[in-house]
């Protein structure tokens, strides 16, 4: 029967953790079939966004050695009382003065600088895990592009062939002066359909192709194929159920460190509104005293009359209440997208099972019947195209329902995957 025949031709991708792809892409050859692990790999390993995460990763880590600095001290040199007039003409009531003095950061700021450098890195993992899950949904959607577009070449292939076998059996008939005219005629235009629909499936192959190859950052790939196989799951999830996954998932989970961060600049800013204490210290050489010297010191504290950070302390507090409506925002648009998904998951779901169990085989019983029947001369040869051409069509819409499946699913398990980092 065509069924088994046609079914068999999926095997295995998907359900492969993300966790286990970081790893460097196993070495083959190019004319092995690409499976996808192998072609997230290759992804992760040319995508220029992943490269730029590192370095603002390398960034932030500088940051922190430099917020955990405390301020330097200033070495200061002061010559006063010369070239004047009166007593001070010349160098005679030269003071010089050499000091020191310090900035006393108060209120801890150095820790709270550091603690909020700290989240600000973390904020970097948390950048590179969505833009994991990001490539890992493109990579899956091009690479079920490529699976079912290859499908699709191999179904116009075994329709092409079986419209030339019709026609050369109509032209030995014609030709034996026991079919009109008219049935080579159909026949010839037949064919002519069907190498029309297989050099359009090759040109949605080429296309599918390059877009998976442009995700692996080549223009141009070498000829190759994909294997694998869209599992039909036999019962789908609750939609409460998955929707109850996004909070885990990394779009949401890292908005509790996006949480902290601005916490921690809150804080920074708060203690920024305590002024620092300059310390100063040093030595004093009087000319006109026949070089006596003495020790000078004091200190500094900023009066804040005007400043008291207050502006930068009112953003900060609007900055943290602002994260929690960021993630309800971005929490309603992901449920809007996984609805969306859900609903064409659900709806390609009952039409695979239905061509499964109901028009597979009605499909392929009837070409049987006109077979066997035109063998035994009851039925003419459009009655056996009408049939093959029934079931092909009942083929097609088997691949058409399995790709919006697969599409829906790939959307679904991006929405809802887990995030592998923890706060």
């Amino acid at each position: 029967m065509y069924i088994s025949k046609y079914l068999s031709t999926y095997t295995l991708i998907f359900s492969v953790p993300l966790g286990t792809l970081l790893a460097q892409t196993p070495a083959g050859s190019e004319l092995e079939p690409v499976t996808f692990t192998t072609a997230l790999h290759r992804a992760i390993d040319n995508d220029p966004r992943l490269n730029l995460n590192s370095a603002v990763a390398e960034a932030a880590e500088g940051q922190i050695d430099q917020a955990d600095l405390p301020p330097n001290p200033i070495i200061g040199f002061e010559a006063e009382n010369f070239l004047g007039t009166g007593p001070i003409t010349g160098v005679q009531g030269l003071e010089l003065t050499l000091g020191i003095s310090q900035v006393i950061e108060t209120a801890d700021k150095q820790q709270l600088r550091t603690a909020l450098a700290r989240k600000e890195r973390t904020l970097v993992d948390w950048q590179r895990e969505v833009l994991l899950t990001e490539l890992e949904t493109n990579v899956r959607a091009a690479f079920v592009d490529v699976l079912l577009a290859q499908n699709f070449v191999a179904l116009r292939n075994e329709q092409l062939a079986l419209a030339q076998e019709s026609e050369d059996e109509t032209t030995r008939l014609v030709e034996a002066a026991r079919s009109p005219q008219v049935e080579l005629t159909r026949a010839t235009l037949a064919v002519r359909q069907q190498q029309f629909a297989l050099d359009r499936a090759q040109r949605d192959l080429a296309t599918a192709k390059t877009m998976l190859a442009a995700l692996w950052g080549t223009e141009s790939e070498q000829p190759y194929t994909v294997e694998g196989k869209v599992v039909l799951d036999s019962d789908l999830p609750g939609f409460t159920e998955l929707a109850s996954r996004l909070p885990s998932t990394a779009q949401l989970a890292q908005y509790e460190v996006v949480l902290q961060s601005r916490e921690a600049a809150l804080e920074l800013e708060k203690a920024r509104a305590v002024p620092d204490v300059e310390v100063f210290g040093g030595a004093r050489y009087y000319n006109e005293d026949m070089g006596n010297y003495g020790f000078v010191a004091g200190v500094n504290i900023p009066w804040p009359l005007f400043d008291r950070n207050q502006g930068n302390i009112r953003t900060a507090r609007a900055q943290v209440r602002a994260t929690e409506y960021e993630r309800e925002a971005v929490r309603r648009e992901m449920l809007i997208q996984l609805n969306r998904a859900y609903q064409a998951l659900a709806s390609a779901h009952e039409e695979v099972i239905s061509v499964q169990k109901d028009l597979l085989p009605s499909a392929e019983q009837t070409l049987f019947d006109t077979n066997a029947g035109y063998e035994r001369g009851q039925f003419t040869q459009l009655a056996v195209l009408e049939s093959r051409e029934a079931l092909f069509e009942v083929r097609e819409a088997y691949l058409d329902a399995l790709q919006r499946y697969a599409t829906a699913q790939a959307a679904i398990e991006a929405l809802t995957r887990p995030a592998n980092l923890t706060h």
